[in-house]
């Protein structure tokens, strides 16, 4: 057997539920029955060494008087002649008479046979207890009173009975108790398995379940069983991880398909200039359409693939922000003067008002409002205007960015920040990836805010972009 096995076999973490359960309940069984058979048998003890002392105390007293009675004859001779007959008759008792100096002067018929219980040192109003040693089943209880007038001064009288009775009585009955004690603990380890059994099965029940689901069961539900009251929690949360997982895989599903249409439009675009280019000599003018078109379509999959990895390195918590007081109204002015030759040529207005201040990463903020005004000026016509605004409104700070374009109907809004989403061949072009507005709202929960759109068809749109003045998920 070897090391690890016993160290896995000694590490409760790793027990069963069953084993676990069966262990406590037999150690509560154990308890108990350990605690009730305990008092049981120090009441026992406590009841027989009372009735043994009395019993003693009792015989002394008697001797006591006799001694007294035939003292008072002044018959000496005759009083110790009918106190041994007296004596004689009783063999569990024996006893001595002892001068102050410890001399015995008088002593029973078979004090002999008591030598070893008589033999102790006691008190007087004493009780000691002791073994045979030449037969260590035998046990004596003995005890010492002062005895009467008639004997001498200072006198005292010892006496001794065979309790080896008592003693065999209580070892039976402790071996007995034992015997119980240790089925009753074992019926109670197998009683408490089987009720474990009983108890879990639903657990196990609630396990096949669970070991039937696959990839393509997702939609499978198990909380819609009879399931006890304590497993129905564990069971909804099931059904809610399934549906979280089902709707990743869906997600996953779609995102992998877009993925593989997006890619694929601009690498035929490139493969197809390409083979159309050496199809036949051409001009250096033609040449060069050729390459710039294969430019074009190269930065396009570049920013593609850059976007992508942004969104992974977000979404495995890998993107680490620099942190630092940024003025929004600074951020505006920046962004208008990089969009403002764009804005000219398509005649649009850009206006930038209000003013506050956040914590935030300066890049991914130019960043995510770049996005969202290049979005803006794509989608609104000549004439229009793209206003930026900054306010702080219930501990947040909300920077926004609306046009009066030709707006997005309702049922686009709530996959508007998806990957790879378009709301239809109208709003998309070769210069989109189709992955702005996802950055914008990773960039936006990096720093524990939020984005969110308000549009109408007709009327234009309106992004807005919440940063808490403070979070813990700031990171440095």
């Amino acid at each position: 057997m070897s090391s690890k096995f016993v160290l896995e076999l000694l590490d409760a973490r790793r027990w069963s539920l069953t084993g676990r359960l069966t262990l406590f309940f037999a150690a509560a069984v154990a308890v108990i029955v350990l605690g009730v058979s305990g008092m049981m048998y120090a009441e026992l003890v406590h009841q027989l060494h009372e009735k043994e002392e009395l019993e003693l105390r009792d015989d002394l007293h008697i001797q006591l008087d006799v001694l007294a009675y035939l003292a008072k004859r002044e018959r000496l001779t005759q009083w110790q002649h009918e106190w041994r007959e007296h004596q004689e008759e009783y063999q569990r008792f024996a006893w001595q008479l002892l001068t102050p100096d410890g001399v015995v002067r008088l002593a029973s018929a078979n004090a002999p046979e008591f030598a070893e219980g008589l033999a102790g040192h006691v008190g007087i109003g004493h009780f000691v207890r002791s073994r045979d040693e030449a037969d260590p089943a035998r046990y004596f209880l003995m005890y010492r009173v002062a005895a009467g007038p008639g004997t001498g001064t200072g006198a005292t009288l010892r006496g001794a009975i065979d309790v080896t009775q008592d003693e065999r009585v209580l070892q039976r009955y402790l071996r007995k108790l034992a015997v119980v004690v240790a089925l009753a603990i074992c019926l109670a380890t197998a009683m408490g398995w089987w009720l474990a059994r009983r108890g879990l099965a639903p657990l196990r029940a609630i396990s096949a379940e669970i070991g039937r689901i696959n990839a393509e069961k997702l939609n499978s539900r198990i909380a819609n069983e009879a399931w006890p009251s304590d497993l129905r929690q564990l069971a909804l949360s099931f059904d809610d991880m399934l549906a979280r997982l089902q709707r990743s895989f869906d997600q996953l599903s779609r995102f992998s398909s877009d993925l593989a249409h997006e890619f694929r439009s601009p690498i035929n675009n490139l493969v197809a200039a390409a083979s159309v280019t050496l199809g036949r000599a051409r001009e250096v003018a033609e040449y060069q359409n050729t390459l710039e078109v294969m430019v074009e379509e190269g930065n396009r999959l570049s920013r593609m693939v850059s976007s992508m990895l942004f969104l992974a390195r977000a979404d495995n918590a890998k993107q680490t922000l620099h942190l630092e007081p940024v003025s929004a109204q600074a951020e505006f002015h920046r962004l208008i003067e990089f969009f403002g030759i764009m804005a000219e040529e398509q005649q649009i207005t850009l206006s930038a008002t209000g003013e506050a201040s956040l914590n935030a990463d300066p890049l991914l903020l130019r960043r995510a409002l770049s996005n969202l005004i290049a979005n803006a000026l794509h989608h609104t016509a000549r004439g229009g205007t793209v206003a930026m605004q900054a306010r702080a409104e219930d501990g947040a700070v909300i920077l926004s960015v609306s046009d009066n374009g030709a707006g997005i109907a309702p049922e686009h809004l709530p996959h508007l920040f998806d990957r790879f989403y378009r709301v239809d061949a109208a709003r998309s072009s070769s210069d989109s990836t189709g992955l702005g507005l996802a950055v914008v709202r990773s960039i936006a929960e990096l720093h524990g805010g939020s984005v969110s759109v308000s549009s109408a068809p007709g009327q234009g749109s309106r992004f807005d972009m919440r940063f808490p003045l403070s979070t813990q998920r700031w990171r440095n």
